[in-house]
């Protein structure tokens, strides 16, 4: 099983895909991306933003459970690790080390 590498930097979506790796990988980092209380009906889908305005090194024993349950909206994916960094703009980076649980010739 390959390890892949998401983060919180916006970038589009490409919606005719057709790798399956590719297509989780987006749909990993839309769940990264995605805010807690934005889906209507699953207010719990997606990222707590309420981490964001913890102090960073609280924000990082923080991340790893909160990553564990944002993909589990993403069977195939399984979190490895997970680090979250403090820019010089205030904003906070998350890179995220996933585990695609699929075989890439599916």
């Amino acid at each position: 099983m390959a390890q892949y590498q998401i983060d919180n930097v916006a970038s589009p979506i490409n919606f005719q895909e057709d790798d399956i790796i590719l297509r989780t990988l987006q749909n990993a980092k839309n769940l990264l991306m995605c805010r807690m209380g934005e889906v209507p009906y699953d207010r719990y889908r997606g990222f707590d933003p309420a981490l964001y305005d913890l102090p960073i090194d609280e924000l990082r024993v923080e991340l790893l459970p909160e990553l564990d349950r944002v993909m589990m909206w993403e069977p195939d994916v399984e979190v490895v690790d997970a680090e979250a960094t403090l820019l010089e703009n205030g904003d906070v980076y998350i890179k995220v080390i996933i585990e695609v649980t699929i075989n890439e010739g599916a």
